[in-house]
């Protein structure tokens, strides 16, 4: 085991033992009751399942490094969990109801989350395809970005709106205008990460982003 190795493992079990237990304390907060976001109007049920749904989604990354399964680049994964413990924690303070910019904000940064995984996916497809094989040109992969990124939006609203009529509660979708206002949040985060996209593709060719990944306990390989 390098150095590099190592360390990424030391920071794979404090993710471990410290993202899900970030979880579990908003978990404890609602459940005495002191969460805003009870007053502000979200059901206990709803703020409790989310904070144990989420403590468990976040013990996934690091378990698949420990594993030595799977490792992905550093920046990819601070996206992701920043943007995990922003949805929680201003879920649980009631932000979304008591800012009424709130959701959008949120909207924008998780569809650049979701954007960004196209783009790692992207990148590795194109590593791992034959050599004549092409996802298209720079411009190409930045526009399936966006388009993944805005598909995923709609499919997390129709999740929503599903769930609200199993429940026959309004949980996690308020009307027509909400949802409205969510895709269009979404396409500005899907837009923003696609933006990002032509950038980094601008710098580095999408084998380079690739060879970032780690499966096992090698990169992705991207001789071609």
């Amino acid at each position: 085991m390098n150095a590099e190795d190592a360390k990424e493992r030391r920071i794979a079990w404090a993710m471990l033992a410290i993202c899900p237990l970030l979880m579990m304390m908003e978990f404890v907060y609602v459940t005495m009751g002191y969460a805003h976001g009870l007053e502000a109007g979200h059901p206990m049920e709803y703020l409790q399942t989310t904070c144990v749904l989420w403590a468990l989604i976040s013990m996934v990354l690091p378990a698949l490094r420990i594993l030595r399964l799977a490792a992905l680049p550093s920046w990819f994964v601070i996206l992701v969990y920043g943007d995990m413990c922003l949805f929680v924690v201003s879920l649980c303070q009631g932000m979304y109801f008591e800012m009424l910019w709130w959701p959008d904000f949120t909207h924008v940064v998780s569809s650049a989350v979701v954007g960004s995984l196209a783009f790692l996916a992207l990148c590795l497809m194109q590593a791992r395809s034959p050599p004549h094989v092409s996802l298209g040109s720079r411009g190409g992969i930045a526009v399936i970005t966006v388009v993944a990124a805005m598909s995923f939006g709609a499919i997390w609203e129709i999740m929503e709106g599903f769930t609200d009529i199993i429940t026959q509660v309004d949980y996690m979708s308020y009307g027509a205008q909400h949802t409205i206002s969510n895709f269009n949040a979404d396409m500005l985060g899907a837009i923003l990460m696609g933006a990002a996209a032509w950038v980094i593709l601008g710098r580095h060719d999408a084998l380079c982003v690739a060879s970032k990944v780690r499966l096992g306990r090698k990169n992705v390989d991207v001789d071609r």
